[in-house]
């Protein structure tokens, strides 16, 4: 085994010492031990308690997948769609009306028509033959209505027509 030699020490050892030559290959060889501050640890509750002979009941952390970006914009993509779709249905819901307006039409009448429809649709007591009939009636009543309304609609260009003048 080979140990590193600091050739300086063992020039100064031999001025020490008085001698004329040095000699380096028996050179006094020691290792000396460093001394090293002392280590310390410190042990946990729970580990004091094993060594004490107690049993340690120790719960697992969880791990929580987090949210990707991702997911969180898919989530906020759902409530704005949601609210869009709500913004959407009130602005229908007003252009409907101005439409209904400016054409005369009666939007209660043709609204209850419609559920009338439905229900014929989904009783199933009436034959086919019988839903087929009460549909055209009521489809026939539905084009009376829509009528009725470009109507008064005429009438009311005529008479405004009329003062004008």
């Amino acid at each position: 085994m080979m140990i590193n030699t600091n050739y300086t020490e063992i020039i100064a050892q031999a001025k020490i010492n008085g001698a004329t030559h040095v000699n380096f290959d028996k050179a006094n060889q020691t290792v000396q031990a460093i001394i090293a501050e002392k280590d310390t640890f410190t042990l946990s509750d729970a580990a004091m308690a094993k060594m004490k002979g107690e049993s340690v009941e120790e719960i697992a952390p969880t791990y929580i997948k987090p949210e990707t970006a991702k997911e969180l914009l898919a989530k906020n993509v759902d409530e704005a769609t949601i609210k869009k779709s709500a913004r959407d249905a009130r602005f229908d819901e007003v252009m409907q009306n101005i439409l209904d307006q400016r054409l005369g039409v009666d939007r209660k009448k043709l609204e209850e028509i419609e559920a009338m429809m439905e229900q014929i649709a989904k009783n199933d007591n009436l034959s086919p033959e019988q839903k087929q009939k009460a549909m055209e009636e009521l489809e026939k009543m539905r084009e009376q209505v829509i009528e009725e309304s470009m109507d008064v609609k005429k009438q009311a260009k005529q008479t405004f027509a009329k003062e004008e003048v």
